[in-house]
């Protein structure tokens, strides 16, 4: 399932989601007894993490610690399967207590970067799973509670009979370009110093291409005139697809919309590279668990 071309965290599962096992009753009965099976808890959609010697490490349980640490009605989600076919789950437990004395439920956003690569799909797809249900225990059709199906992959409505399936905002960022220079905005709740790519969602009907060009034109008032796709990476905070893209772009003046940014400018492909490697005075950009951080990287060394 990996594929090596995407920088992003949050991509290249480890995992084979297995979908055809999800409506298998029996076959999740047999994996949830299995004695490698590998169980995360989450609470208050915040996984357990486990922290020796200064390291923190995810903290998987054995799928036999589900009765001692979750009521029989918590929301189970198959993952998947690794390498070796052992199977993989998530639970969202309501009570932390069970499990304070070995470890805690941490926030992803703040110790995600520090985890191995290929923890982060894994960990994001439950978290974006968990957010969706919590969200969605009635039905938008007729207002009826739902109930969860196909292993945490769907919730149905016993009532009028209507599916819903998890869904993602989709979400573009770009970097505007024009020759040797970049444009790069801040947010005003940004920490001081912080320049990002732009970025917004992607509007119903809208394509992709489109999107880039109108927030473009929205944040900075430039004028898009080609736009190349460079990667996407899901961003499970809570439950966005971000699609980075480059945006060469006409000349003209930045005009910021100061409903979306504090500030905009540009900077030179020196100056991005001084930026990355944390060396540019005053100012400092997102750090490689974001794609803005591959973005800007990728144009900087003219990938």
């Amino acid at each position: 399932m990996l594929l090596p071309h995407n920088p992003n965290a949050f991509t290249r599962s480890p995992l084979d989601r297995a979908g055809h096992r999800r409506n298998d009753a029996d076959w999740l009965a047999r994996a949830l007894e299995a004695s490698d099976t590998r169980l995360i808890p989450f609470h208050k959609n915040r996984p357990f993490v486990i922290e020796e010697g200064g390291t923190v490490a995810l903290g998987w349980l054995g799928a036999h610690a589900r009765a001692g640490i979750a009521p029989a009605d918590a929301t189970l989600l198959f993952l998947g399967l690794d390498a070796s076919g052992v199977a993989h789950f998530a639970i969202d437990i309501p009570d932390a207590a069970p499990l304070e004395s070995i470890g805690r439920f941490d926030d992803l956003r703040s110790f995600g970067a520090i985890l191995p690569r290929e923890d982060l799909p894994i960990l994001g797809t439950a978290k974006s799973i968990f957010e969706w249900h919590g969200r969605h225990k009635f039905c938008a059709n007729c207002g009826a509670p739902t109930r969860i199906v196909e292993a945490g992959w769907k919730r149905e409505c016993p009532a009028c009979k209507a599916e819903h399936f998890p869904r993602f905002d989709p979400v573009v960022i770009m970097l505007p370009v024009r020759g040797d220079a970049c444009v790069l905005g801040r947010q005003p709740t940004w920490p001081r110093g912080m320049h990002s790519a732009l970025a917004g969602f992607v509007e119903p009907g809208e394509p992709i291409e489109e999107a880039v060009a109108r927030e473009t034109l929205e944040e900075a008032g430039l004028r898009v005139r080609e736009v190349r796709l460079h990667s996407t990476q899901p961003w499970p905070f809570p439950h966005s697809l971000m699609i980075g893209a480059i945006a060469e772009v006409e000349a003209g003046d930045i005009v910021v919309d100061p409903k979306e940014l504090e500030s905009a400018r540009w900077f030179t492909r020196e100056e991005a590279r001084l930026l990355l490697e944390g060396k540019f005075h005053g100012a400092f950009c997102p750090p490689p668990f974001a794609i803005a951080h591959q973005l800007l990287r990728s144009w900087v060394s003219r990938d």
